[in-house]
């Protein structure tokens, strides 16, 4: 009998109270403070740390410890697992898809596993995690549940605004241009992460909190087209004001559509700044 477990990184803003009625494993990530310190992403840092403290410190991340994703492994063996679904970061936004790669492939001989490239981040990646979780709660067999999760992959898209460039830029998340372009102009762009390569890029840039919210309304539109929405999920680094505005405005155009607010990991806010909201949608 098939008893599968699931197992992520601290980065895919699901409701705690998911995490735990599902007991979906989590692996943190570090977060670094001046080159010297590092704390566990989640458990030992939040997000509201990073806000106060990013402006007085160089924050930075790194991959989680390989020892962690050992320890997590182990347990799920322990607890009677037989197969493990997996999914992270894009593997082009971080190296823990790698990683988790790596350390899975050595356990090839005690448990199943299949890990899934999300080619997104946040809950463009946590929303394959609910599904999990669901389908196994459901009785799903593994083999059927990852044959979903990876035509559910492409079921969703994410847009979201920053501030600045400055702090993707220096994380190496975007090119110089797109940085040059959004700061010069001192306009608010609007990123993505393509799912052809799975990398974030910035796809437009408008002046104004209204006009940005417009933007992401239209390309939630085009996203969506004639298919069925599914759930809209709006994230933010706790600017509830922002969240709330750009709610409002979906809502005028999707009355009936069921929408989560979610804060944001305080990994993302390292890599975006302490000024970041936007829209996951995903389709049925």
């Amino acid at each position: 009998m098939q008893k599968i477990a699931i197992l992520t990184d601290t980065t895919s803003d699901v409701d705690t109270s998911i995490i735990k009625e599902y007991n979906i494993v989590e692996v943190p990530l570090q977060i670094i403070y001046n080159s010297e310190v590092t704390y566990k992403d989640k458990y030992e840092k939040n997000i509201d740390d990073i806000i106060q403290d990013i402006n007085s410190n160089t924050v930075s991340s790194s991959l989680p410890l390989t020892s962690d994703l050992i320890d997590r492994i182990e347990y799920i063996i322990s607890e009677g697992y037989t197969h493990i679904i997996a999914t992270c970061m894009s593997c082009c936004i971080s190296g823990t898809h790698n990683l988790f790669q790596q350390v899975l492939s050595t356990y090839s001989d005690k448990i199943t596993y299949h890990l899934i490239d999300s080619k997104s981040c946040s809950m463009g990646m946590g929303f394959l995690l609910e599904k999990a979780a669901k389908m196994i709660d459901s009785g799903k067999s593994f083999e059927e549940i990852v044959k979903e999760l990876e035509k559910y992959k492409n079921k969703e898209d994410l847009f979201f605004t920053v501030d600045k460039l400055d702090y993707l830029y220096t994380s190496g998340r975007i090119n110089r241009s797109s940085k040059v372009v959004g700061n010069l102009l001192n306009i608010k762009p609007i990123i993505t992460c393509k799912k052809d390569s799975g990398n974030l890029e910035v796809i437009s840039a408008v002046r104004g909190r209204k006009k940005v919210n417009q933007q992401i309304l239209d390309y939630i539109i085009d996203f969506i087209g004639d298919n069925e929405i599914d759930n809209i999920y709006i994230m933010h680094s706790n600017i509830s004001e922002n969240a709330d505005e750009l709610e409002k405005v979906i809502k005028e155009h999707y009355p009936n559509v069921k929408i989560y607010k979610r804060p944001i990991s305080s990994l993302f806010v390292v890599h975006t700044g302490p000024h970041i909201y936007g829209a996951v949608v995903t389709l049925k």
